[in-house]
């Protein structure tokens, strides 16, 4: 097992993950998985978290779903122009037979991709799951995201799986790694997802996984895709107080003039997008990660290099948050607890925040290396680690929301190389996504 400070130094130095030479070509092992979002009663979110965080604010997180919460309030307006804030739809939980016990944890991989774990194609791993997003409305349904395997769908909880993406821009969407995902809170059948090391886009339907459309590609953003070599989408985050409010990180430099991270938005889910100047010291050449916090302009962007940076102002300023460091690339989530605190995966441990600010984060002791996944059932809390070769199989971590400050592990299986979490409130599952071991649930009740 590697030290701790050799992680964190291999973590500089981009070791771990995704190459960036020529990804429109080279399907590179060890991208990580996008994460969950949830959003909360008063429109304040949660990353992969189902509890109602705060009242008051907005947020959201990056390239997941959006859980059980409660509802935003009723006739209030959203900080991105004074759009009314739309009440999501009332869940429907679906059939789910034949879970197992309390604590138990049972793996639920499409048959295809368990047989394709660990294969090869041009010197890469073949197959795996990567990204997964729990449908918010139709509690049961699943989307996992696949090393080159496609995209697929389950509605009753990870029984049975189909891979779904067969209509229009199928062949695209299936040609690469799907680390981000990120479903609607309003309009549950549109979900994004991106294509690392295929045809490297961001991609949406509006149907729920069978037809896609190009938003973001030097054909479908001509102009804006010169800014780029390869235009290669990496995270995409869906703001709770305004669904049609997107933003998205790339996995690879601006070009001149521009600095070396851009950042584009969208405030028409994906028809016409602009891009925003990262700050003139970040290093762009590597995956990036953002969320929205506690309003539409408050967002936390990071990636492995420069570190987690708070803007206040949607992009035109940023403060660095001093000593966090992200815990790879695609494969950190963030929550925000019902008493408001945030929470965050980092390399070395959980962080937390009682209001997000710059300077308030700390990290928790006991609780690294290496996290990944954290979602909330709006009484525990849970963690992961992230996605890292050769690190060790995955450590699940609870806390009781509550507390925050302590962490105990749970008791699960071997389950190697990390886990993006995602939590389902109708059937009390929660779900991790596992590069090398699939995917696997539990109920947590």
């Amino acid at each position: 097992m590697r030290s701790l400070s050799g992680l964190i130094g291999l973590l500089a130095l981009g070791v771990f993950g995704c190459g960036e030479d020529n990804p429109s070509g080279a399907k590179s092992s060890g991208g990580s998985a996008g994460t969950n979002s949830s959003a909360g009663k008063g429109g304040s979110a949660t990353q992969g978290s189902s509890g109602s965080p705060a009242k008051g604010g907005s947020g959201a997180s990056n390239g997941g779903s959006a859980s059980d919460g409660g509802e935003p309030a009723d006739g209030g307006t959203n900080a991105t122009g004074g759009k009314p804030m739309m009440k999501p739809p009332d869940p429907k939980v679906s059939d789910c037979d034949n879970l197992g016990a309390v604590g138990e944890f049972e793996e639920i991989t499409p048959p295809e991709v368990k047989a394709g774990i660990g294969q090869k194609e041009g010197g890469s791993t073949k197959g795996g799951t990567f990204a997964m997003a729990v449908d918010p409305v139709n509690q049961g349904t699943v989307y996992a995201g696949t090393l080159f395997q496609g995209v697929w769908k389950t509605t009753d909880c990870g029984s049975s799986w189909t891979k779904i993406a067969t209509g229009t821009k199928a062949a695209e969407v299936n040609s690469g790694m799907g680390w981000t995902f990120a479903i609607d809170p309003q309009e549950p059948n549109v979900i994004y997802t991106n294509s690392g090391y295929g045809s490297n886009g961001l991609f949406k339907s509006i149907d729920g996984g069978v037809n896609w459309i190009d938003v973001w590609s030097i054909a479908s953003q001509p102009e804006l895709g010169k800014s780029f070599q390869y235009n290669f989408a990496n995270v995409v985050a869906i703001d709770p107080a305004d669904h049609e409010h997107l933003l998205l990180t790339f996995h690879e430099p601006c070009l001149a003039p521009h600095n070396a991270t851009c950042i584009a938005e969208s405030f028409d889910a994906g028809e016409t997008w602009k891009l925003l100047e990262g700050e003139p010291t970040w290093n762009g050449a590597e995956g990036q990660v953002i969320w929205f916090l506690d309003s539409s302009s408050h967002w936390l962007w990071g990636s492995q290099t420069n570190g987690f940076w708070r803007s206040a102002d949607s992009g035109k300023t940023w403060q660095r948050i001093p000593g966090m460091e992200t815990s790879h690339k695609q494969g950190s989530q963030i929550l925000q607890a019902k008493n408001g605190t945030f929470y965050a995966s980092a390399a070395d441990a959980i962080w937390s925040s009682p209001d997000g600010a710059a300077d308030t984060w700390k990290a928790i002791p006991n609780t690294g290396p290496i996290l990944g996944g954290l979602v909330s059932d709006g009484t525990t809390m849970y963690a992961s680690t992230g996605y890292f070769d050769g690190f060790g199989p995955t450590k699940y971590l609870r806390s009781p929301e509550s507390d925050g400050k302590t962490w105990e592990v749970m008791p699960s299986p071997t389950i190697q190389h990390g886990g993006t979490l995602g939590y389902d409130p109708g059937h009390k599952l929660l779900y991790s996504s596992n590069l090398d071991s699939g995917m696997w649930r539990v109920v947590v009740e």
